[in-house]
């Protein structure tokens, strides 16, 4: 499991662009906090249609919503896909990871509910 206080450095690792905003936030800041300046920078690359700088960024979101603990989890389920349901298109959608595409069809259909 990824330790949560260790996020935001692998996400700024991963995406160099997010390197210095990551470095800002304190290591003891809220989960929430890191997960949300990674949904605004994936969201930025949607509306800019970067396709694969989305991808990068879907994919890493799902690589730690399947490593990350249960905060980490509910952080990028609460947080990341609420705050690009309004920019997840079909085709950015295709580019989930499915366990990322799973979580979106589970709110989609309670919301629909």
């Amino acid at each position: 499991m990824l330790p949560d206080s260790k996020i935001s450095q692998l996400i700024g690792q991963q995406i160099p662009a997010l390197s210095f905003p990551m470095q800002q936030i304190a290591a003891k800041e809220r989960i929430t906090s890191v997960i949300h300046t990674f949904a605004d920078y994936t969201g930025s690359m949607i509306r800019q249609n970067h396709l694969e700088e989305v991808k990068r960024c879907f994919t890493i979101a799902g690589v730690l919503y399947r490593n990350g603990s249960g905060v980490l989890r509910n952080a990028i389920e609460s947080v990341f896909l609420f705050a690009l349901s309004p920019v997840l298109c079909t085709r950015h959608s295709a580019l989930l990871p499915l366990s990322l595409k799973s979580v979106r069809t589970q709110y989609l259909q309670t919301t629909a509910i």
